[in-house]
């Protein structure tokens, strides 16, 4: 779930940069709507800002991603779409390393169906965080509060952005209305500290199984963590395009 995180947000803050209303400094090139090579134009865009976003850009109040600082997340339903246990998972202080080494293996943009395509791969994640969970997965209990540590290696994102364009006080906008996300995990490993009051026994009982059935655990929760990470997305993305026009993001 937090792996799948840093892709969301470097696609909110490349677009945030895209849209703020400031000259574009010199590393950045305009992609035009009628541009053949639009998707290129866009792609090498995420590309050419990557050095850029590792640090940060305070000039246009864009936070660093590498590390990457989210101050909660939040995960509430049931495992295997309501057919499982429920399950209600916090993370806060969340700090994830490697999110600035991304890479935009593909962008497809589809202006007159308003759809767009984003598949993009991180060759390593570390995350560290404070966590707060009583769950069931897999027949193991998972109660605690306390630190989180995890890293996870060869992640893949695959993102698609549906919406439309509406008319907002006379001007043409884009609203996004849903989003499908597929996330794919090379391996991973993760350590809960704290479990069950930090009883040590069952503590090093439980992170065991959990790493010994990482592949089952990556199954049960992904369309819980997707249809999270989506409605977080969703949410910031209509925030930003609601601001700016289809003119003003892909001029003429």
């Amino acid at each position: 779930m937090i792996a799948m995180l840093p892709s969301l947000s470097v696609c909110l803050l490349v677009i945030n940069f895209c849209l703020t209303d400031a000259t574009l400094p010199s590393y950045i090139k305009p992609c035009k709507r009628t541009d053949a090579g639009l998707n290129e134009c866009v792609k090498r865009t995420f590309e050419d800002l990557r050095p850029h976003l590792k640090q940060g850009i305070p000039e246009l109040n864009v936070p660093p991603i590498d590390p990457l600082f989210l101050p909660e997340i939040v995960v509430a339903g049931s495992v295997e779409k309501g057919r499982g246990q429920p399950l209600r998972a916090v993370a806060t202080n969340v700090k994830v390393l490697g999110a600035g080494d991304y890479k935009v293996q593909k962008l497809v943009v589809d202006l007159k169906k308003t759809i767009y395509y984003v598949n993009m791969t991180f060759p390593f994640l570390k995350i560290e965080a404070n966590y707060d969970m009583d769950a069931k997965i897999l027949n193991i209990p998972l109660k605690g509060r306390g630190p989180l540590k995890a890293n996870a290696t060869n992640v893949r994102a695959n993102i698609v952005l549906h919406g439309a364009k509406v008319k907002i006080e006379g001007t043409t906008h884009i609203q996004f209305h849903s989003m499908e996300t597929d996330l794919r995990i090379g391996d991973y490993k993760i350590r809960l500290f704290n479990l069950f009051n930090g009883d040590p026994t069952l503590n090093n009982a439980i992170n065991a199984a959990i790493n010994e059935n990482k592949q089952e655990f990556m199954k049960t929760l992904k369309p819980l963590a997707e249809d999270t990470v989506a409605k977080y997305i969703l949410e910031n993305l209509n925030k930003i395009f609601s601001k700016f026009t289809f003119e003003e993001f892909f001029p003429k």
